[in-house]
């Protein structure tokens, strides 16, 4: 009986251990200021810098994209700030509402993967009243 129990306490030290460095892993919720560039597509295609202003307490985030392309500051996020939400390293700005250079806007959600450093943005919002959807891809950090 005494070596079950030392293989149960030492199976439970390992499991416990196993447990501590996986939540040690999960990274905290962006929050602050992150900036980068992400290519905007909307039928045109626009290389902008991207900003990001985040409170992770609120769960809410501004989102500005200025030159690079000129037609850049064209692009106009209404409604801000947003509500964000984070969960599993993806964070979510709800409810995303574009007047966009060209014929339909978009308005929905748009996700990017957080590795505690750096955002990857690699998603779309649907167009709000027509034409093809925005398509976001890039960083910011």
């Amino acid at each position: 009986m005494n070596r079950f129990s030392k293989l149960v306490m030492c199976s439970s030290v390992l499991v416990g251990a196993q447990f501590a460095t996986t939540a040690a892993m999960a990274q905290a919720a962006p929050d602050g200021v992150l900036t980068g560039f992400v290519t905007a597509t909307k039928g045109i295609t626009l290389n902008c810098t991207l900003t990001l202003t985040l409170d992770a307490a609120a769960n809410t985030g501004s989102i500005a994209m200025d030159p690079g392309d000129l037609n850049c500051a064209a692009l106009n996020f209404n409604n801000m700030p947003y509500t964000t939400t984070y969960s599993g390293g993806v964070l979510t700005f709800l409810n995303v509402d574009v007047t966009t250079i060209t014929i339909g806007d978009c308005a929905g959600d748009i996700s990017g993967d957080w590795d505690g450093t750096t955002l990857t943005i690699d998603s779309f919002l649907p167009p709000a009243t027509g034409g093809p959807p925005c398509t976001v891809q890039g960083f910011a950090s």
